[in-house]
């Protein structure tokens, strides 16, 4: 019967020998450390909300360990924040990967943080989207530009573009140019 029911939903019938669940639902996400899911059990979390319901077991069937997973991983607006000079000490977070700056009549004071081992790896885009005068100038802490020391990413027109991706050097973590398009780097 299993073989029959495999083949009308056009799946292969699932491994007999291997134990915990495959799939499960709920409104609360099962505890870390609970025993009975197979490592990549799918959770559907039915009372979740964006970002909160659908995880995947990281862990092992002894030992779950579930995590939001992303079904969407196109969908930029989740990861794009618009920083202002208001903004301009906590805007730029490790989740980021487009962040648009709103340069008004522009300002100085921007950091963009060092990397977390989150964002090795990471690409992560600067746009100046809008600006009416002067500049925005943002620091960047251990920024490996082809082997210079520079420290400071200054833009001035709407459109400048930088772009970085999250490296390791030894056991220091920086930002390294990938591309940079009319801002100037000092």
């Amino acid at each position: 019967m299993l073989q029959r029911v495999s083949a009308l939903l056009r799946m292969q019938a699932p491994d007999q020998s291997a134990s915990g669940l495959l799939f499960a639902s709920g409104i609360t996400v099962p505890t870390d450390g609970t025993a009975g899911y197979a490592t990549s059990c799918i959770f559907q979390h039915t009372d979740g909300g964006a970002g909160t319901s659908f995880y995947i077991n990281e862990g092992s069937v002894t030992s779950c360990s579930f995590a939001a997973a992303e079904l969407n991983t196109l969908d930029i607006s989740a990861k794009t924040v618009t920083v202002a000079e208001a903004a301009k000490t906590t805007g730029i977070t490790a989740a980021a990967r487009l962040v648009k700056i709103t340069g008004g009549t522009g300002f100085t004071g921007l950091v963009l943080p060092l990397p977390t081992a989150a964002e090795l790896g990471m690409v992560k885009q600067i746009t100046l989207d809008t600006i009416s005068s002067s500049t925005v100038a943002m620091t960047i802490t251990n920024i490996a530009i082809h082997g210079t020391g520079a420290t400071t990413a200054t833009f001035t027109n709407a459109g400048e573009t930088l772009v970085l991706i999250g490296a390791i050097f030894g056991t220091t973590y920086r930002w390294m140019v990938v591309a940079e398009c009319g801002v100037v780097l000092s």
